[in-house]
């Protein structure tokens, strides 16, 4: 998905179109409240849904630059993007971001009448309203035909529309400008993490598996339930990561960096035997087990309501878990237990392919989950050309 702004009001999104002319491979650029990610990726000829990294990088993002899927300071993040890229030596001036949690109004399943795609556009545009809590002419907006449905002895549309505020949007584009950048598309994180791991091969494998996508980043966690790589579900929890780093920073009296660090090292204890080599990381895993309950609550509740509200007589039987929050150890165990379905982290790393000597396969693997996003943004470059 990316954002459609032109049907709305000329000029709107300018550049964030895809340009039919454009040579460079655009390069994913993940920005939240915590970190900024980049991933350059390239082509592998003749390797079906395989792609070779390039360039990664991972920075910590300036304190309060960005709150709420939005950034509050582009200067200063712009600064940081420009030091990346001469870091790297990243040639391509391209790039494609995201967004995510209440960023991103996604509602999957809007039924539309069949019509030319042309007239479809119009009519979404103009229905649109009835579906998000902003004015139309305040958010910038995309939709997508899922497949088609008999609904009242009639073929209708299912259509994914997604929308965000141009507010929270426009300050991206400001952020790439001074960073030098053009930014060609905004995509929605979840989105990407479901290219990274080259859904479509995956899903093909059993087209009517439900799974659902959990991405715990920033201040929100976001489940996407999806069938053959089609959300049919969508949810933003108000608690994510940085609820979890700054409830270890309080509670711990130590900055937030510290409290990243620490975050990253968590160990759920699920026998109640772990033994904990640094004693913080056993205080800072101890901090968390309350919100670790909330969130586990938070998502039980949405997975009742999708089985109870949607007409599916299929269950959910898998979930994947993505971006920082599931580099807690142990996540995957915790949450198939309280559940009762599979549960896995993600791993984009295994449809690449790099140079061992530039890259560590340790440090890959460890850190998959956090660079899912901006792995699949980078995919999407290549899959645009």
């Amino acid at each position: 998905m990316k954002f459609r702004g032109r049907e709305i009001n000329a000029g709107a999104l300018k550049g964030l179109l895809k340009n039919p002319f454009v040579k460079e491979i655009p390069v994913g650029i993940d920005i939240t409240n915590e970190s900024i990610i980049v991933v350059e990726l390239a082509a592998v000829k003749g390797q079906s849904g395989m792609a070779q990294l390039v360039s990664l990088a991972i920075t910590p993002t300036p304190e309060n630059a960005v709150r709420d899927g939005e950034v509050i300071d582009p200067s200063r993040v712009a600064d940081t993007i420009r030091q990346i890229w001469n870091e790297q030596g990243i040639k391509s001036h391209k790039v494609i971001t995201a967004v995510s949690g209440q960023a991103a109004i996604i509602r999957p399943r809007i039924k539309f009448p069949v019509i030319p795609i042309k007239e479809l556009k119009e009519v979404v545009i103009h229905d649109a309203e009835r579906y998000i809590p902003f004015p139309i002419q305040d958010v910038y907006i995309d939709f997508q035909v899922t497949g088609t449905v008999e609904e009242d002895g009639a073929s209708k549309y299912d259509v994914l529309l997604v929308t965000a505020q141009k507010q929270l949007i426009d300050t991206y584009i400001e952020t790439f400008r001074q960073a030098e950048m053009q930014l060609i598309s905004v995509d929605v994180a979840s989105f990407a993490v479901m290219r990274s791991l080259n859904e479509k091969e995956a899903e093909e494998l059993n087209p009517e598996m439900l799974s659902v996508m959990v991405l715990i980043r920033g201040e929100t966690t976001d489940l996407n339930v999806t069938r053959a790589g089609v959300p049919l579900f969508s949810r933003s929890i108000p608690l994510g990561s940085s609820t979890f780093i700054e409830v270890i920073a309080s509670n711990m009296g130590v900055d937030l960096e510290e409290a990243v660090n620490l975050f990253d090292q968590i160990v759920i204890d699920i026998a109640g035997d772990e033994v904990y080599e640094n004693p913080l990381v056993e205080q800072a895993s101890q901090e968390v087990r309350p919100l670790l309950k909330d969130l586990t609550n938070e998502v039980q509740k949405s997975i009742e309501y999708f089985h109870q509200s949607q007409q599916e007589n299929a269950r959910i039987q898998q979930m994947i878990l993505s971006d920082r929050g599931a580099k807690m150890k142990n996540l995957d165990l915790y949450l198939s237990h309280a559940l009762g379905i599979d549960v896995e982290v993600c791993n984009p790393i295994k449809f690449l392919t790099f140079d061992e000597n530039k890259f560590s396969l340790q440090y890959l693997t460890e850190n998959a989950p956090l660079f899912a996003t901006a792995i699949g943004l980078a995919r999407r470059g290549i899959d645009e050309l």
